[in-house]
């Protein structure tokens, strides 16, 4: 506890030069300026923002190929959902999935096309950032299969049991047949 109070006095004491060169106390940025000529932010605003979203999400389906994959598995996966008769709370998951693993990929687009834009030519940096772009809609994509894993097996496993499939002797081999 005493580390903690030291280490974030100190901590406060290294940022209070930086604090003090913002020009609001809200700025993440140290010299943000805003443009005089900035309107207010109105509804027309915020429906241009929507729109820009909406042209991003296109640019995602359109260009990236995994995006596609990820939502046929969806689809699958609310087809699938949807034939078991899930219930709510599988529901939640099984959305929360979706959406990771999509905002994974769309992030991982972001990060490749500002990249892309910086420069063409070999950049270890720029390489890493990709690869750990790429990584976290692996790890993403990882945790999906998960949930998925825990939501749909409960419900396909007793399904599979109940038509008399072979026993575990059938994949294993039976003990006594070595």
């Amino acid at each position: 506890m005493i580390c903690c109070t030291i280490f974030a006095a100190l901590l406060g004491l290294f940022m209070r030069p930086f604090v003090l060169l913002r020009t609001n106390p809200l700025a993440w940025r140290l010299k943000h300026q805003p443009a005089a000529s900035d309107p207010p932010l109105r509804a027309t605003g915020r429906l241009q923002s929507f729109s820009h979203a909406f042209a991003g999400l296109a640019f995602l389906v359109r260009n990236e190929p995994n995006v596609r994959i990820h939502l046929a598995a969806a689809l699958f996966a609310v087809i699938a959902g949807l034939r078991l008769h899930l219930s709510l709370s599988e529901w939640r998951w099984l959305i929360f999935a979706i959406a990771l693993v999509l905002a994974a990929e769309a992030l991982n687009t972001a990060v490749e096309q500002a990249c892309n834009a910086v420069t063409r030519s070999y950049n270890p940096a720029i390489k890493a950032a990709k690869d750990v772009a790429a990584g976290a809609v692996l790890i993403s994509a990882v945790a999906a299969a998960l949930i998925g894993a825990t939501i749909f097996l409960p419900h396909v496993v007793p399904s599979l049991a109940n038509r008399n499939l072979p026993s575990s002797n059938w994949i294993c081999g039976n003990p006594g047949d070595a």
